[in-house]
């Protein structure tokens, strides 16, 4: 049982940790994220709105910002939560603009995300939001 909570904890904080670097890499190399996402855009044909172009730009923040929560155990579950819709969202914008091995690489993060919020129980003294505190989970 040990090693599954070990191995519980060092694959949510390797996978945050990739989060976090990759996030760091885009907003690094900004506007080469910018052009690729320009040329998303251009072959996607049913995610090409104009919503979801304006919104674009924020993911490697949010990628940054939810890598973090996972490193740090801050609202683990949620965090996870995200990265799936997240991530299944990406998954299907990339194999509609013709991207199929960066979709897949995103379908597996979406995959890993779903593997560690099934094995939650794992996850022991997490820090979660409970109304107006922050509350230790036993």
């Amino acid at each position: 049982m040990k090693i599954r909570i070990y191995l519980y904890h060092l694959t949510r904080v390797i996978f945050g940790a990739l989060l976090v670097l990759y996030g760091t890499y885009n907003v690094i190399r900004y506007s080469e994220f910018l052009e690729r996402l320009d040329i998303y855009f251009g072959n996607a044909t049913v995610f090409n709105i104009s919503f979801v172009e304006a919104l674009a730009p924020l993911v490697p923040f949010e990628e940054f910002v939810i890598g973090m929560f996972l490193i740090l155990k801050i609202f683990v579950r949620k965090a996870l939560i995200t990265i799936i819709i997240l991530f299944t969202f990406f998954t299907l914008f990339l194999v509609d603009a013709d991207c199929l091995i960066l979709a897949l690489i995103h379908l597996v993060f979406c995959g890993i995300a779903i593997v560690l919020l099934k094995n939650g129980k794992y996850d022991l003294n997490a820090i979660s939001y409970d109304k107006d505190s922050y509350q230790v989970i036993s």
